[in-house]
């Protein structure tokens, strides 16, 4: 199954948008716009072709509102690799050694 998708760039299950290309296995294309992450509503509509599909995306979707972006799988990190890299400071040297471990 062929798949693109775009996100809205926000976090927060409130205000989270999600729109999915994809190669339905009867050969049309659908776009599945998803509101509030993964257990959110959910909307399909049907097209011929991926290349309507997409135009279609990009311009009733992604024009009316900035901040959209298409991702791929390594473009958007992992919420464990976020807070990973983000909380990690012993590996950047900024917690002395002898507070590491409780007394």
């Amino acid at each position: 199954m062929n798949e693109r998708q775009w996100w809205n760039g926000r976090w927060s299950r409130l205000v989270r948008r999600d729109v999915f290309v994809r190669n339905a296995a009867d050969g049309r294309w659908q776009v599945e716009l998803r509101r509030s992450g993964p257990g959110g509503r959910q909307r399909v509509r049907a097209f011929d072709s991926e290349h309507d599909a997409v135009v279609w995306v990009e311009s009733a979707v992604i024009e009316a509102e900035t901040g959209w972006r298409e991702i791929g799988d390594a473009a958007v990190p992992s919420v464990r690799k976020r807070k990973m890299a983000k909380s990690d400071s012993r590996r950047r040297g900024k917690v002395a050694p002898d507070l590491d471990q409780a007394s």
